[in-house]
């Protein structure tokens, strides 16, 4: 009988088609809600959320509605079952290891030993996984035990988005692939920065890190001071990545907004709020060693100097000429012809950067600088300073019993005497450590650009953090040279 227009026919009224389509989160997987397809939440706890999103390499912000399918666990990460039908839920250290994305520069190395580990790590898969199917024909004799583990573990609870009824899924079947070009026309991966940089040499171009295992290292301390908030558009390691980005490269907020998918004010904000964040982490990077520390540490061209404790200089930075007429006075300087903040560096005979004074402006003389930072009365009796020729702290090392370590001045003299210009010589050998610590703290390009007026106040900050990324880079010396 034919439909009276209405859409009620015969048999009643038609129901409509619902779209319960879900598709799995993970970057470069294909694979959307079918039979045998099961997904699963994000752990509510903090520290594994974050696990989870580094080794999914998930390159946005975590939301509620985020499904990570079973393609991405072992069998061994789901808790036995008491009952053949009963609803898989993963442990509650479960954490993603399969069908992992790969980085589109990563560089994938074919060769029989990494074959034959890959074939013993199938092996032990195989191993763990008659094991567990093993524990797993035990557990149907005690059905309690299984309800109180489900009870235990409601904080993995599985999503079942399937959108037809069949037989459920054993712990040896892998879920069927999506058509690639179904998932293409309704599915595009979000850009993100942690994609694009592989390890190696260009990740450190853009943020300064030598891995992302350092990486991982810095965020972990940055989460414990600072925990993620669902308030924040992005994670704890894409505010690190932004901040650290910024710094190496001194990007635009406009460039940077592209990268992380924000404005150009929230880029502005997070900067300034992460980069007080990481200098909470990192100052214990930045620290005076013990004296007998830097004895054991003195290198062949200290030999002659091996008193020393400690190799000071100062540096400046060019900043946005003030509005005050008072403030333009104090950042002038005559040195460098144009304003600029100044600080003073000290570096450890080993080359490590040690120390690093409050910023001033531009006028302040090196002698006021080192006075007012008190590092001389952080140092014991006897020990050395080496200086350049701009330092005139000579009655303030012998106040507090210390030697001070200068080139010798011409005055009046047409020339060195041959024992004054070997001097001068085996000081400036030794002093180069502290123009090489200065130049590495340099490669930071935002300590290098003129910095403008609102970033004046977070200039403390951004010099530490830039010092101490420095200090976990490779050493200026090598291991011959000592």
């Amino acid at each position: 009988m034919a439909s009276d227009g209405t859409g009620i026919g015969p048999e009643g009224p038609k129901k409509a088609k619902l779209n319960n389509t879900t598709y799995c989160c993970v970057p470069q997987c294909n694979v959307y809600s079918g039979e045998g397809v099961r997904f699963h939440h994000f752990p509510k706890d903090l520290k594994l959320r974050l696990q989870w999103q580094n080794v999914l390499r998930m390159g946005k912000k975590i939301t509620d509605y985020d499904r990570v399918c079973n393609a991405h666990f072992l069998p061994t990460d789901y808790i036995p079952q008491a009952k053949p039908s009963a609803v898989r839920r993963l442990k509650k250290i479960a954490v993603p290891s399969q069908n992992l994305p790969i980085r589109l520069h990563d560089v994938v190395e074919s060769s029989p030993q990494k074959k034959q580990k890959q074939a013993r790590k199938r092996r032990a898969e195989n191993r763990e996984a008659r094991l567990s199917a093993e524990n797993d024909r035990s557990m149907h004799e005690d059905a309690n035990l299984s309800n109180e583990i489900y009870e235990n573990n409601n904080s993995h609870e599985e999503v079942d988005n399937t959108t037809a009824a069949g037989p459920p899924e054993t712990e040896g079947e892998t879920p069927p692939a999506a058509p690639a070009l179904k998932e293409k026309s309704t599915q595009t991966e979000q850009f993100s920065l942690l994609t694009l940089l592989p390890e190696g040499s260009k990740l450190c171009t853009f943020t300064g890190l030598t891995s992302y295992k350092l990486l991982d290292k810095i965020v972990l301390c940055v989460t414990q001071i600072k925990p993620e908030s669902l308030k924040m558009n992005l994670t704890n390691t894409e505010r690190v990545l932004l901040c650290l980005t910024k710094l190496r490269l001194n990007m635009s907020y406009a460039s940077l907004s592209v990268f992380f998918g924000i404005s150009d004010e929230t880029c502005s904000k997070y900067f300034r709020y992460t980069v007080q964040v990481l200098a909470e982490v990192l100052k214990g990077l930045v620290k005076l060693p013990s004296v007998e520390e830097t004895r054991k540490n003195i290198p062949k061209c200290f030999r002659r100097y091996s008193y020393t404790r400690i190799v000071l200089d100062c540096m400046e930075i060019p900043v946005e000429k003030p509005r005050c007429l008072k403030e333009r006075i104090m950042t002038y300087s005559q040195y460098k012809g144009r304003h600029t903040l100044k600080t003073c560096v000290g570096v450890s005979p080993s080359g490590m950067i040690i120390f690093m004074s409050k910023f001033y402006g531009g006028r302040a003389s090196d002698k006021k600088i080192v006075v007012d930072s008190e590092i001389l009365n952080c140092l014991e009796f006897r020990d050395g300073v080496m200086v350049d020729k701009g330092f005139m702290i000579e009655k303030e090392c012998i106040e507090r019993n210390l030697r001070m370590i200068r080139p010798p001045f011409l005055s009046k003299k047409k020339a060195l005497s041959k024992a004054e210009a070997i001097r001068t010589a085996e000081i400036a050998r030794a002093r180069v450590h502290v123009e090489r610590s200065i130049k590495q703290i340099r490669d930071y390009a935002i300590m290098t650009d003129q910095i403008s007026s609102y970033l004046v106040p977070y200039m403390n900050d951004i010099a530490l953090v830039c010092v101490a990324m420095v200090n976990l880079s490779s050493p200026i010396l090598a291991m011959d040279k000592f």
